[in-house]
Order: structure tokens, then sequence, then C-alpha cells
């Protein structure tokens, strides 16, 4: 997959990672850590098991391979998601594609 301005990042396919066991844990965990708190997070909050969380995790956080996927939407524009895996600037990008098109913002 090809996608302006991540000419360097090693971009790879991610559609089934949605549907995977283990996935929701770790894409909503890193949106709840803020690294000061000392409570563990865990995937059992969200009704996954740790075994699960911990195999997605592997494949989600690899800094050699950036996940990639598409969210479309019903009626307007969609996203497309990059799991950016930097060595010490690593997050989720949202990027805006309308239907159809291939195109992103």
């Amino acid at each position: 997959m090809l996608i302006d301005g991540y000419d360097g990042g090693p971009l790879v396919p991610g559609e089934s990672l949605p549907t995977r066991p283990g996935f929701w844990s770790n894409h909503l965990l890193a949106m709840c850590s803020d690294g000061r708190t000392a409570e563990r997070l865990v995937p059992e909050w969200f009704g996954e098991d740790g075994a699960d969380a911990d195999a997605v995790s592997e494949t989600l956080f690899d800094p050699e391979r950036w996940p990639v996927f598409r969210l479309p939407a019903e009626d307007g524009p969609g996203a497309v998601v990059v799991y950016r895996n930097l060595d010490g600037d690593h997050g989720v990008d949202y990027l805006l594609v309308h239907p159809g098109g291939s195109h992103v913002e």
C-alpha cells in the first residue's frame, strides 16, 4: 500500500486485524494509557483474553511492519488507520478517505 507521507514506513495490509480477538483491547488500552498511571491496564476490561491481546500486540506494534486498514463509512468519508511504529514516535494515525476514492488526507 502506498500512502503519501509514509514513504519511509513499511506499510502492510491489516484489514483482518479489527476482527481478531485481542485487537480492540490493544487499540483502546493504548488510548487509555498516559504513562503516569500506576494501575495496570488489562484486556479483560474489554472482555478479551490477555493471551489474545499479547498475540495481536506483536503484530500491531512491530517496528518492521506498520499495519494499515480502511474503515469505510456508509454515508460519507471513511478512514484509513495506520499504526505508525517508529522507534520513539509510535502512534495511530487516522487519515480521511472519500467514498470510492484512493487518495487520503
